[in-house]
């Protein structure tokens, strides 16, 4: 082959090389419009996203678990659809599935769910299991096998069958005594002397202790009721000369042992003076026996504050007011025009002089509102002692404000006030409207919400929504106390309403009861047919009927820790937003 042949060859070769590349070149593409999100035009089922599980062993036995599982879903039209559980050696599985409805048009915000989900664990045996919800995993220890284990038959002792008590076998006994305080002198000079406490400034009592060479109190008449104080009307007995009183035959139960120092003819044994046992001022013990059982030492004892009143001698001491409270009507209470009421004052014996017979409450100035001139005092006052007094008043025709004022006069008919000045007075001062028609009675009503106050910890560390710091940079955190979207209501749970303010300790007797409610499904309470008065609402978390409903946790709402709040409630006024919030541990 020439030379010429083979730059022939090559040309023809480069030649084809060149169309077999332009024929392979692919057409460029054909621009398309961009796909905007479709809303799906079907439902769409899932899986729930878990964030956290907990789990919960219930104070009971055979014990009781229950799985808390915690986590968002995707947005606003996304539900919880099916939650199953398997279980399968130590291995418990649950599925939480998602519906979305077809066409649904929603928020894209994350939606928190919180799940409470019990587990069937009665029989298992002792050991260590794992729960699993959706890919997270928690666990939890049976220490015993989970199942009753019956009893075996006693075996039988020859023990002799013991004798029936009778039930009207029961007894409560007590000591009534003088507890002896005397003190010579006055003021800065006072010389109490042994068996005295101070009770307030320059003020002493005796100190409720029964003690060698105090005498009996003879004479004395005590009297018994049955149930929780107060209660009278069962029973009377009277001590002897040894101060000793006693009621036998009695059946198993709960009494109220009293000694009225007022009534006849305690008044002309004791007065004046007080009760220093079982409590200063009160002459109330509440005991509870058993059949057969005796209650002694149910003692009383009683402090005269002074010399007999033939011996006081009233020219020399003091005569002086203390005011204490407004027992009721509070200045400027709204009256219609004509409306009567009673207004009632308590006032302490500030002086030295006893208020002895023949003292009475006087109308001093102002607007006497149909009030009688004078009225004598309730009882003897000893000083020291409180009195309440109570005067009937009628409202004024005509619209405004009236005061009137009031003082004491002795027995001579000389008035003095608060303070030991004549000019210094108590008073009622009230405000006449022309007011709508009155409520009727029993009419108000209370109520309110009871709810989950969620706040978790997730994976990473970060808390979830609804959670505040307690301390900054403290690093725990509680549920903040708002009722927020998505936090599930607390049904069943067992609401209390007792009349008066709600106590400073936090411990509402169950005595003081007066009326209960049990939150529904939608986790509301009412308490309706109420009278208008001062009222205390509370939850106890730790009471039977709450307790396997709410323990373990606390209260984030009235206040954290407290699940009470007092309430001023009207005639024919309904509050419904008297609230509480529980975060679960």
């Amino acid at each position: 082959m020439n030379g010429k042949t083979k730059r022939l060859i090559i040309i023809l070769s480069l030649i084809a090389l060149v169309l077999v590349g332009c024929g392979s070149e692919e057409p460029a593409p054909t621009a398309q419009p961009p796909v905007e999100d479709a809303i799906p035009q079907e439902p769409v089922i899932g899986e729930a996203t878990v964030e956290s599980i907990q789990l919960l062993i219930l104070e009971s036995f055979p014990v009781q678990v229950n799985a808390r599982v915690r986590g968002v879903l995707p947005d606003g039209c996304t539900t919880l659809d099916q939650m199953t559980t398997e279980h399968a050696g130590n291995n418990f599985t649950i599925t939480l599935t998602t519906f979305r409805p077809a066409g649904a048009v929603c928020t894209e915000a994350e939606v928190p769910f919180d799940e409470a989900i019990g587990l069937d664990v009665f029989g298992l045996e002792a050991g260590e299991y794992t729960v699993t919800a959706n890919g997270v995993s928690g666990s939890f220890t049976l220490d015993v096998d989970n199942r009753i284990q019956e009893e075996p038959a006693p075996t039988l002792t020859p023990n002799p069958t013991p004798e029936p008590i009778d039930p009207g076998t029961a007894a409560i006994d007590g000591i009534v005594w003088h507890d002896l305080c005397a003190v010579a002198g006055e003021g800065e000079e006072a010389a109490p002397s042994e068996g005295c406490i101070a009770a307030a400034a320059g003020i002493f009592q005796a100190n409720g202790l029964l003690e060698d060479g105090e005498p009996a109190l003879e004479g004395v008449t005590v009297s018994l009721g049955e149930g929780n104080c107060p209660a009278e009307g069962l029973a009377t007995a009277v001590t002897d000369a040894d101060g000793a009183y006693n009621f036998t035959n009695l059946n198993a139960g709960t009494y109220c042992v009293a000694i009225d120092a007022l009534a006849d003819p305690n008044g002309d044994l004791l007065l004046p003076g007080g009760w220093t046992l079982p409590d200063s001022g009160e002459s109330l013990v509440e005991v509870t026996v058993e059949a057969g059982e005796a209650a002694s030492g149910i003692n009383f004892g009683w402090d005269y504050e002074f010399l007999p009143i033939a011996e006081v001698d009233q020219a020399a001491c003091t005569r002086s007011i203390g005011f204490e409270e407004d027992l009721t009507i509070p200045d400027d209470t709204v009256f219609a025009p004509g409306e009567t009421f009673v207004k009632s004052w308590r006032l302490r014996n500030t002086g030295t002089c006893p208020w002895i017979e023949g003292y009475t409450v006087v109308f001093a100035s102002g607007d006497q509102m149909g009030a009688p001139d004078s009225q004598p005092l309730p009882k003897v006052v000893a000083p020291g002692q409180t009195v309440d007094i109570s005067v009937e008043l009628t409202a004024p025709e005509e619209t405004g404000t009236y005061r009137g004022r009031w003082q004491i006069a002795d027995a001579d008919g000389e008035l003095f006030g608060v303070g030991g000045f004549v000019e210094e007075t108590f008073y009622a001062q009230i405000v006449v409207e022309v007011v709508g028609p009155t409520p009727e009675p029993n009419s108000a009503v209370l109520g309110g919400v009871v709810w989950e106050d969620v706040c978790f910890i997730r994976d990473d560390g970060t808390p979830s929504a609804g959670c505040v710091e307690t301390e900054e940079g403290s690093g725990f955190y509680v549920a903040d106390g708002s009722l927020n979207f998505g936090e599930g209501r607390l049904s069943g749970i067992t609401v209390s309403l007792s009349a008066g303010a709600c106590p400073e300790d936090g411990i509402v007797p169950a005595s003081s009861v007066i009326a209960t409610a049990v939150t529904g499904d939608d986790g509301l309470y009412r308490l309706t047919d109420l009278d208008e008065g001062l009222y205390c609402v509370s939850i106890d978390a730790f009471s039977p009927a709450n307790v396997d409903l709410l323990i373990p946790g606390d209260w984030t709402w009235p206040a954290y820790g407290v699940g009470r709040l007092g309430i001023n409630l009207d005639a024919g006024e309904a509050i419904l937003d008297i609230d509480f919030g529980w975060q679960f541990r």
